[in-house]
């Protein structure tokens, strides 16, 4: 591991420790209470290895099931189309598609208002007719809750469990965090916890949020079937009550023969671009806010997208009851850069930052 990588993960453990014991010495402000937050009864602290080891194989099975770019996976076209909206640069009616061959040759085109970019993928190497472009944070919404609603290593994740109930039907929602196991089953969903709510009898996953204030629904009338997959044929995504987008798979369907010139990047495409990892999250503090009384924590969550260097390019926040404070948060993480991504490759990241506001000092 390099020195740099080293450092990094270190300031990450000691802030999420600091987190933690900040969080112990006052009092948080509960999650914000939406009709799509079905774990907000009482989730339970699951430790015992036999019903963790169900629980993530419930999670894994949602992961399996909207995994088309598994290796081996069958060879596909893909087409939806959707409806952006908000307060962003890009919104608007759009589109994208992909033309999938195997997890090392693959390519695909998306639209969304003034933006447009293709990509092909080979030889390990992603080549754009527009590299300097980023992708719109709305895209990136879309692409993970088509791909990779379930993302990440959650075998030594942190696990409590909620039973509820959507459409009528009952529903397990997990709920996964970094951290130690704690004994706090006396409340709903915490502020730094995913959560998954799967139909348990189909396996197939309902609701998806990546954090308070952001949904994904998905809609399984009407489902596609493709090579053991079921898929939602529409989704929608909405934060903080609002449907920011409303999305439908047009087609799904085999590739065929594969044309390996279909893959060759054409002339201009100029690579590498940038690649999009999955979402990072991590708190950010602000102590000695006039706002906020003494002995709380007020958490305001933003999203955030950010360029190579670790500029914030687009930025919202996910709860607004308190209009001053999303504001002072959204001003907070626009104005910090949070340093260049590190690898290889040119990465374009979506962070999920939890600025707590505190009283003291």
């Amino acid at each position: 591991m390099s020195r740099t990588r080293l450092l990094g993960l270190l300031c990450l453990t000691f802030l999420l420790a600091a987190d933690a014991f900040g969080q112990t010495q006052r009092q948080v402000a509960p999650v914000p209470g939406d009709p799509l937050e079905l774990a907000a009864v009482p989730a339970r602290v699951v430790d015992a290895p036999d019903e963790r080891a169900s629980l993530l194989s419930l999670v894994e099975r949602a992961r399996q099931n909207n995994n088309l770019h598994a290796p081996g996976g069958a060879p596909y076209e893909l087409k939806v189309s959707f409806n952006a909206m908000g307060q962003t640069p890009y919104s608007g009616v759009g589109e994208l598609s992909e033309t999938w061959a195997a997890p090392g040759m693959w390519r695909w085109s998306e639209r969304l208002g003034s933006y447009a970019q293709e990509r092909v993928f080979k030889g390990g190497v992603a080549y754009d007719t527009d590299p300097q472009a980023y992708q719109p944070l709305r895209l990136q919404m879309i692409r993970q809750a088509i791909f990779w609603p379930v993302a990440g290593q959650l075998a030594n994740s942190r696990l409590r469990v909620a039973q509820a109930e959507w459409q009528g039907r009952p529903v397990t929602c997990v709920l996964v965090s970094a951290g130690r196991p704690r004994d706090d089953s006396t409340q709903g969903r915490r502020w730094e916890e995913e959560e998954f709510c799967v139909d348990q009898q189909t396996g197939l996953l309902q609701t998806y949020s990546v954090a308070p204030g952001l949904y994904n629904v998905y809609d399984y009338g009407n489902a596609l079937q493709f090579h053991g997959h079921t898929l939602a044929r529409q989704f929608s995504i909405v934060e903080n009550g609002s449907t920011v987008v409303q999305a439908q798979i047009e087609s799904l369907s085999d590739l065929g023969a594969v044309d390996a010139g279909a893959f060759t990047p054409a002339q201009g495409m100029r690579g590498p671009g940038a690649i999009i990892r999955e979402p990072l999250r991590f708190p950010q503090i602000v102590r000695g806010s006039a706002a906020v009384p003494p002995g709380t924590i007020q958490p305001v969550v933003v999203l955030a997208a950010l360029d190579t260097t670790g500029k914030v390019l687009e930025a919202e926040a996910l709860q607004t009851s308190d209009p001053a404070l999303s504001d002072e948060a959204l001003r907070l993480v626009k104005s910090t850069n949070y340093g260049p991504a590190r690898g290889a490759v040119p990465l374009q990241r979506e962070f999920f930052i939890r600025v707590q506001f505190t009283a003291g000092q």
